[in-house]
């Protein structure tokens, strides 16, 4: 039989289940809306990779050849001794000199030698020439009064004039053997650098003897050998791509020789370089229209893929998926390249952080990084 007691538990534990269930039930669907789930989603758009964008750009190119070159300095001289003597010193190999200093110095005692005995023959034919002009002076005046006879005035005559003929002679001597003194220090005929020593201290150089090779590093360029038929392309201070260690560079065309080779029917190019663009004998390869320019989709050099197979970029649509697609290249402008494939003007591409993406990946544009496409420079 129930007893009272246990009739009030039970229906107060009847209300405290009935109460639990009602709160559940009334905190459930809050809990699936809660703010903390709603940032835990929001961090997955700032995870998404960053990219540089571009767009796809219409520009005026020209189909290129590319040609072997050699970058050279157009100052590089091997420094040769003008007179004979002991080599005294040589700078060291990569020297810098500035024009007019010292390359090398030769022994100068013997050039001093000669210099004093050379100084003290004109002095001595200076006082025989003065006594010689008053000599024949007196001889004139005695001819006059007819005190001696005119076969002695012309012998004092002669004496004078050949006594003056020996001092033009000594003094000449005087000045070789100044010039001498003078040129025993081997001088820098402009700024650079000793690239090679040719002859070691104590050798004895003979006049024309090649002592030093000095090569201007300032002032390099490269030397390129071109087809006669590429010259209608090509003209003075235009600007050419040249590659050097795989390296595109802008250059400027300095000068094309007029004058082809017989066997290869080529021409010499010259074009200037930056002094820190390349080394002196570095190879280089130049990059020259052979046709005339026309219009083309281009796209910076950095959004080209290259693969064993194919070349490719990723483009972005409207929601900013990539995209890969295989594109073909052709000429060249710089950081420009011609394209071909399923692109139109306009299209954004990526050129920056695609070594990572697959296609069909979102991603973000980062504005900070983004690369813009100017106008192509172009020669035509």
């Amino acid at each position: 039989m129930i007893t009272r007691r246990q009739s009030i538990v039970a229906g107060a534990g009847a209300v405290l289940v009935a109460g639990l269930a009602v709160g559940v039930w009334l905190i459930w669907p809050i809990a699936k809306v809660t703010p903390a789930d709603t940032a835990q989603a929001a961090p997955a758009a700032a995870d998404l990779p960053a990219v540089a964008v571009a767009q796809v750009k219409s520009v005026r190119l020209a189909p290129q050849a590319s040609f072997p070159g050699t970058v050279m300095s157009r100052n590089d001289s091997k420094l040769a001794a003008d007179v004979a003597g002991r080599v005294e010193w040589v700078a060291e190999v990569g020297t810098a000199l500035k024009q007019g200093d010292v390359a090398a110095r030769l022994d100068k005692h013997m050039a001093e030698m000669q210099r004093a005995s050379d100084r003290a023959n004109v002095d001595r034919l200076s006082a025989i020439v003065r006594f010689d002009r008053v000599h024949a002076e007196r001889m004139d005046q005695l001819l006059v009064k007819n005190v001696v006879a005119k076969t002695v005035r012309d012998q004092a005559i002669s004496t004078r004039d050949s006594d003056v003929a020996s001092l033009a002679q000594a003094q000449s001597a005087l000045e070789r053997a100044q010039y001498q003194l003078d040129h025993l220090e081997i001088r820098a005929p402009f700024a650079g650098r000793v690239a090679a020593r040719l002859i070691n201290a104590g050798e004895y150089a003979t006049e024309g003897h090649e002592v030093v090779r000095l090569v201007d590093l300032e002032s390099i360029e490269i030397s390129a050998q071109v087809p006669i038929q590429s010259m209608q392309y090509l003209r003075e201070n235009m600007h050419v791509t040249a590659v050097i260690n795989g390296k595109p560079i802008d250059t400027i065309v300095r000068t094309v020789v007029p004058v082809g080779d017989q066997l290869s029917r080529t021409v010499e190019v010259r074009l200037t370089l930056k002094s820190d663009a390349a080394f002196v004998g570095d190879a280089a390869k130049i990059l020259v229209p052979a046709a005339e320019p026309r219009m083309v989709l281009a796209v910076p050099r950095d959004a080209l893929i290259l693969r064993e197979d194919n070349t490719y970029l990723f483009k972005l649509d409207k929601e900013n998926t990539a995209q890969r697609i295989a594109v073909g290249t052709g000429a060249e402008d710089g950081n420009l390249v011609e394209v071909s494939g399923t692109l139109v003007e306009g299209e954004r591409i990526v050129v920056r952080g695609a070594e990572h993406l697959e296609s069909g990946q979102k991603v973000r544009p980062d504005s900070e990084k983004a690369t813009a496409t100017g106008p192509a420079v172009n020669p035509g």
